[in-house]
């Protein structure tokens, strides 16, 4: 198992994973495990670097480990690995693309272990509310800010 913690404006983040994937990218509030980087994660990084520098990453063909999850959920977060830097779609658009319902879409969401990676803030209520962001919404509200203003550099 490989880990390490990547400061980042919002926060510092911590990421695992095996040689091959990707198994979680959080959010936490202080690092506790010693680094133990391997290529993977250290690509992570420097997208990661990428991604805060207003340089448009999207993370897509970064592996995830998948192996716990069911298909439909699999699919999901696919499917939301795809929505352009700088747009939003809605719950239930994503769900019918799935065949989730909009709230089954939005607990797989909230849930997520892969921050940023799989960009969970872009999906939203298709009357325009944000919603929730795991007990995050005001950084769910600074990440669509700064991505529309990276859309634009």
């Amino acid at each position: 198992m490989y880990s390490l913690w990547i400061p980042t404006p919002v926060g510092l983040l911590w990421a695992q994973a095996t040689h091959q994937a990707l198994q979680r990218v959080e959010l936490r509030l202080q690092a506790g495990f010693p680094d133990r980087p391997n290529a993977l994660l250290r690509e992570l990084a420097r997208r990661v670097e990428r991604y805060f520098a207003a340089q448009g990453e999207a993370f897509l063909d970064l592996p995830l480990d998948y192996a716990a999850f069911d298909p439909r959920r699999i699919a999901l977060y696919e499917a939301v690995r795809r929505i352009p830097l700088g747009e939003t779609r809605s719950y239930a658009q994503m769900g019918k693309l799935c065949g989730l319902t909009p709230r089954a879409a939005g607990a797989a969401l909230r849930v997520c272990p892969f921050f940023l990676v799989v960009p969970a803030q872009r999906v939203i209520h298709a009357d325009g509310r944000l919603g929730g962001f795991a007990g995050h919404e005001g950084l769910k509200a600074w990440l669509l800010r700064f991505e529309a203003n990276s859309r634009q550099v």
